[in-house]
């Protein structure tokens, strides 16, 4: 987990100086720090008096994994003009008047939406981008599923990253 912070904490630091959505950004490393957070398996024991007693196991590998499968990603859409974008770079965001920002699931479902900017969307752009942010967040879900279970079949052997790897 010490990895991720590290690696997230770099990353954000390169979205604000480049230029990129924090919400975007964000929404990916919640989905990878649940993807590889591990809770240790509890059990409650009883004796013949009827007390019970709480057993953590002692096994960093005996841990139940969070399911992460219905966890949203943002996906960013900008207006500009009668077109939008995704991931609008700074030249782009100072043209645009409104944004949309969509949450969409692995399987495309739509969780939440909100409009930022001072502008204003009419009804057809909305379902467009609605669309558009559909598409990308699928594909958004898909390759990050690929790059974090590339990094878990590394185990052990992965390169150790930061001061705390």
């Amino acid at each position: 987990m010490a990895k991720y912070i590290f690696e997230v904490s770099v990353s954000l630091e390169m979205l604000l100086v480049c230029g990129g959505n924090l919400f975007d950004a964000i929404s990916i490393a919640v989905k990878a720090a649940l993807f590889n957070t591990r809770i240790p398996k509890v059990r409650v024991l009883e004796d013949e008096e009827g007390s019970k007693e709480i057993e953590l196991s002692d096994d960093p590998y005996d841990c139940i994994r969070l399911n992460v499968e219905n966890v949203p990603l943002i996906v960013t859409l900008s207006k500009i003009g009668y077109r939008h974008v995704v991931d609008a770079t700074l030249e782009e965001e100072a043209c645009s008047l409104a944004s949309l920002l969509i949450s969409v699931t692995g399987k495309g479902a739509l969780t939440s939406m909100k409009k930022v900017g001072k502008g204003s969307l009419d009804p057809e752009s909305i379902f467009e981008m609605m669309e558009t942010g559909k598409k990308v967040g699928k594909a958004l879900h898909v390759a990050l599923q690929k790059i974090l279970d590339e990094e878990e079949s590394l185990g052990t052997s992965r390169q150790k990253v930061g001061f705390l790897g």
